[in-house]
């Protein structure tokens, strides 16, 4: 049995990734896609005779460093491969740079991770709603990206999570949609990047772009402390059906988790 930990994941393995797919995780060839062509993250595969069987990359900030997309395939579990694919990336990060790895644990990899020296943090509660979305209309205070507002994007990005995450940010934020309030920015949602992240500096702004967000997504992420979109979500139709654990090994990051109103760990972290 052939089997290597540290080869490159490449464009050709792109074909394989359905096989991998968890069912309740955004399309995994887009991310991989990027992961691909970005110089900010490291896409990592193992395989065994020809056939992808763990796959996972780093997305590396200034400071902090997300492990995301971690996923055996169901036909090679309870091998280890896990633990190998989660190993090879923490190996390939210089810890001297970057003193914070993070990333979002589900059930099946929250015991690989804790083997390993990650440390919880806090949830995050996974939400589906069923019914039609409400209509709710636009506030006046949302518009289109300007590039006028980039580096304050940036800036409320800094401010709610704790991290200089404007390289990766930056490759998808002239789709976003803005929260401005007498020229500045309150907050952002990218409609079209993954799973729909909404980043705020205040409750008003975040509960309006999160109104625009509902008409897209019938599903939502949040952190166990943002009680305004958990009450939200709630009052419109929303419900929890699972959890996931954000874990870090390293230095633990300040954030303001109650300002987040939906999250994409999985492709910005």
């Amino acid at each position: 049995m052939s089997t290597d930990i540290t080869t490159a994941f490449h464009p050709a393995d792109l074909e394989q990734l359905p096989a991998l797919q968890p069912p309740d995780w955004g399309n995994l060839v887009p991310r991989f896609s990027y992961f691909i062509q970005s110089s900010f993250c490291e896409p990592l595969k193992i395989m065994e005779n020809g056939q992808l069987a763990a796959i996972g990359s780093s997305i590396m900030h200034r400071e902090t460093v997300w492990l995301a997309c971690i996923v055996v395939h169901p036909e090679h579990r309870n091998k280890g491969l896990g633990n190998r694919i989660t190993s090879a990336l923490i190996g390939n990060i210089d810890r001297n740079i970057y003193k914070s790895i993070y990333l979002d644990a589900t059930e099946f990899g929250f015991p690989v991770y804790k083997k390993l020296g990650f440390e919880v943090e806090t949830e995050y509660l996974h939400f589906h709603r069923e019914k039609e979305a409400p209509g709710f209309p636009l506030s006046e205070c949302i518009v289109p990206f300007d590039e006028r507002y980039r580096q304050q994007i940036f800036e409320t990005d800094e401010f709610v999570s704790g991290e200089k995450r404007s390289g990766v940010l930056g490759d998808f934020v002239t789709n976003a949609r803005l929260y401005v309030s007498d020229s500045e920015v309150q907050g952002f949602y990218i409609p079209d990047w993954g799973d729909g992240p909404v980043i705020a500096k205040n409750p008003t702004a975040g509960t309006e772009l999160l109104k625009l967000r509902m008409q897209h997504f019938d599903t939502a992420v949040v952190p166990a402390e943002s009680h305004t979109a958990f009450e939200f979500l709630k009052t419109n139709g929303y419900q929890i059906y699972k959890t996931s654990r954000r874990m870090f090994l390293g230095n633990k990051t300040e954030w303001k988790s109650n300002l987040v109103f939906n999250w994409i760990s999985g492709q910005l972290g």
